[in-house]
């Protein structure tokens, strides 16, 4: 990955509901902007997001992830967060960063 100056780079904070699709969402951004070439999926533990053992055990996310994304040159950073009651601590870490 090519160096970004400051004015090139966003940080993007994906917050919903556990199940609204967030982790999915970025699946679509990198297949579609070339980065992966065939979109994983959740039930199948194949998500780019979700890579730890236990996400993929309980099929949803239980760590603030962070993935790169370059588009028109620009860096986005897409913060995929978990959506469950159970890690609110991740949810207010994520939105601070």
């Amino acid at each position: 990955m090519k160096e970004y100056g400051t004015q090139f780079i966003r940080n993007v904070a994906l917050v919903g509901h556990g199940g609204s699709g967030k982790t999915s969402l970025v699946e679509a951004f990198l297949f579609d902007t070339g980065a992966i070439s065939r979109m994983g999926k959740v039930g199948e533990g194949t998500t780019v997001s979700d890579f730890d053992d236990e996400e993929r055990r309980r099929q949803i996310s239980v760590s603030t992830a962070v993935i790169p994304v370059e588009y028109q040159d620009h860096k986005l950073n897409f913060l995929d967060i978990p959506g469950f009651t159970d890690f609110a601590g991740e949810v207010k870490a994520g939105l601070r960063w």
